[in-house]
């Protein structure tokens, strides 16, 4: 059976035909998901005490490259958080070669998984340096910011991969877009605060490593005040949104305001009960979701054109004809 042609550029435009398989959105799912799993896991690694598990870097020890079983159960947490972020990195690897073949046709996917496979060396030589230095809290914030931003840039790479990628074209008044930047800036100071709250807060990594040396109760009330003006903000624009009937963007932003309201009750919750470890990596898979939510609803401001019929089944058949 022939596959139609996808549509012809427009003209003066540099815009190519997308093609991107059902299989190329998975991987982008994959990719959000791994992500935000390193985030998780590297919060359990700290909250069972476990950072120096493997007391070196790159060598688990001075004589091993793994993790021993006389090192116990923290051991095994440590250097199995370090296999996850080698994972990471090879399935960074294998979409790129799976986009290797739309790198003409979209190359802002193939870009930006580039950057996200890129981040993960970056993060390894970051996690040396927070065991070299025996945890040192304004190092660990530090490795925490750049898998923040990962898990944005992969909830971007995910939506890219349900349309063309081409032309964004502003949608409802500049009000709303400005809230809904708004919006993004203020999830940024949220996520910068909250990383500065678990530096003042017992979780050191172990028992050895120090804390920041902020106020935890002020520290924690400051970071709270970013949060109600989030709250107020979204529930602002998901009105605006409903009047100006835009849909999608409606839609995003109830997603982002029911992540908010159960990520403000852990931690109320966490605040409250003397942060039990459960509540804070609930809190931690919280603020993935924050992160990628708010990306979706920055980028619901805007519409981009669909994909090509031809790009959407898996068939080798349309995507040959499309590249």
């Amino acid at each position: 059976m022939t596959t139609p042609a996808a549509p012809a550029p427009p003209a003066g435009s540099r815009w190519q035909p997308a093609t991107v398989t059902r299989l190329v959105s998975a991987a982008a799912w994959t990719m959000l998901f791994a992500q935000s799993a390193i985030i998780v896991t590297g919060a359990l690694v700290r909250l069972t005490g476990s950072g120096l598990g493997c007391p070196t870097w790159p060598m688990c020890t001075d004589e091993s490259l793994v993790n021993t079983p006389e090192m116990g159960i923290h051991g095994y947490i440590e250097f199995g958080n370090r296999l996850l972020g080698v994972a990471l990195g090879l399935l960074g690897v294998a979409i790129l070669v799976l986009l290797w073949r739309l790198r003409r046709t979209r190359p802002d996917l193939f870009w930006l998984t580039f950057w996200l496979t890129a981040v993960v060396p970056f993060q390894a030589l970051l996690g040396g340096l927070t065991v070299r230095t025996h945890l040192n809290p304004w190092i660990v914030a530090a490795h925490f910011i750049p898998s923040a931003i990962a898990v944005g840039a992969s909830a971007y790479l995910v939506r890219r991969t349900a349309d063309s990628g081409r032309d964004p074209r502003p949608l409802g008044t500049p009000l709303l877009r400005g809230l809904c930047w708004a919006i993004g800036g203020l999830m940024v100071v949220v996520v910068l605060l909250g990383v500065l709250v678990t530096g003042a807060g017992p979780h050191a990594g172990d028992v050895i490593s120090a804390r920041n040396g902020l106020d935890t109760v002020m520290i924690s009330r400051l970071h709270a005040i970013p949060v109600w003006l989030l709250i107020g903000a979204t529930v602002l624009a998901r009105i605006l949104s409903a009047r100006q009937g835009l849909s999608e963007l409606s839609r995003a932003l109830t997603v982002l305001l029911l992540v908010e309201a159960a990520q403000g009750a852990i931690g109320y919750f966490q605040y409250f009960t003397g942060l039990p470890i459960a509540a804070v990596a609930l809190h931690l898979v919280g603020a993935c979701l924050v992160i990628a939510a708010t990306v979706a609803v920055v980028d619901a401001c805007y519409r981009r054109a669909p994909l090509p019929a031809t790009a959407v089944p898996d068939s080798p058949q349309a995507v040959h004809q499309t590249v």
